[in-house]
């Protein structure tokens, strides 16, 4: 009887610690890495012949530093064997510069894993860990999105290499679709399709072509008139609701793609992602990472309030207890007409008169958000 009296104690003992041990788990990341799309947080303690074992990793040294000043408490020997990402085993290796046109983010490195996000080409990333010939990357700020991309579609550089890449003269492709050819014709071999938004160091150009190397070090040349100067292109853009309307009216009739943040097909963060981008702005991944930014705007009881180039968000207002719920979002454009990637990239109406009116949208309408200053 007394070594069942024991052995419960032990064990309610156990189970009480441990219970201690998550919610201190809990509380960091909750604190530190809230957002399980920007940051990871992912640990485990469990106590081993009277000793404080720690094992996991982490993007974030003070959630470290905090869950190890928070285990003192105990008065224990504590064994720390969390890994801080980008993880030693990439030996300096941990910059990345996208090299197709569109690479697929996916949650877990599997070609069946859910898309989650693309990136374009030129697009630096930081290089997290690799399994396999798979690799966690997570894209610059301020997306700070973090998924898996397939080996082939980046170039890896320590950064010494990184930085040269940086520092070169840069093109971005300004037309819907194109390639890089292996010779100023046409008709030559290509050496990789192109996508709106790509970038590409130069080399040197003539009238009508750029002589170009692509990250991975592959070369080739691109039609001149249907690229830019990058610099020229940034000194020339101009966030205003006017650029904002004439820029997401030529994606009309384009695919939905969940995951999809490329002419490759969009969702609907996807879409407006790309049209801020191309005017100059870059915003958060998701719908409701973007619902945190700009002037939120009382839109009226007829939309009077609002102006072209408003994110407009959907899903669920908060009532009886519940948080809200950001699930869509779309453009306005004026009168009452707002433009969404639902299905499709189309232009609807919140008027009930309207032929395109879109009962379902009007209904889960939760608020307005102004980021153009006008």
């Amino acid at each position: 009887m007394r070594k069942l009296i024991w052995l419960l104690f032990l064990i309610s003992t156990t189970l009480k610690a441990q219970s201690q041990y998550d919610q201190i788990i809990s509380e960091i990341s909750n604190k530190y890495t809230p957002d399980k799309r920007t940051g990871i947080f992912e640990i485990s303690i469990q106590e081993v012949d009277g000793k404080i074992v720690v094992k996991g990793e982490t993007t974030n040294m003070s959630a470290k530093e905090a869950l190890i000043s928070a285990l003192g408490k105990f008065e224990k020997q504590i064994i720390d064997s969390v890994v801080i990402l980008p993880s030693p085993d990439l030996k300096g290796k941990i910059y990345g510069i996208i090299s197709v046109s569109v690479a697929n983010m996916r949650a877990k490195p599997s070609h069946q894993s859910e898309l989650v996000n693309q990136v374009l080409l030129g697009s630096a990333v930081k290089i997290l860990k690799r399994s396999g010939y798979w690799y966690l990357i997570q894209t610059e700020p301020p997306e700070n999105y973090i998924g898996w991309i397939e080996e082939g579609g980046l170039a890896i550089k320590d950064k010494t290499e990184f930085e040269s890449w940086q520092s070169k003269k840069k093109i971005i492709f300004t037309d819907y679709f194109g390639f890089v050819y292996s010779q100023k014709d046409k008709n030559s071999t290509p050496v990789s399709d192109l996508a709106l938004g790509n970038l590409l160091t130069v080399e040197n150009e003539d009238k009508n072509w750029f002589f170009v190397t692509l990250p991975d070090g592959r070369k080739g040349y691109v039609e001149k008139s249907k690229a830019m100067n990058y610099n020229e292109w940034k000194r020339k853009v101009n966030f205003n609701e006017v650029n904002l309307i004439n820029t997401v009216k030529k994606f009309v009739g384009f695919p939905y793609l969940w995951g999809g943040t490329s002419v490759r097909g969009f969702d609907c963060s996807g879409f407006t992602k790309i049209v801020f981008k191309l005017n100059g702005f870059e915003l958060p991944r998701d719908a409701d990472q973007q619902a945190q930014l700009g002037v939120e705007i009382n839109p009226g009881e007829n939309f009077e309030n609002l102006k072209p180039g408003d994110l407009l968000f959907f899903g669920q207002k908060a009532e009886s207890g519940k948080p809200e719920k950001i699930t869509h979002v779309g453009i306005y454009i004026g009168n009452k007409e707002f433009i969404h990637c639902s299905g499709k990239v189309s232009i609807d109406s919140f008027d009930p008169k309207a032929p395109n009116f879109n009962e379902y949208r009007f209904k889960t309408f939760v608020k307005a958000k102004r980021l153009v200053k006008n």
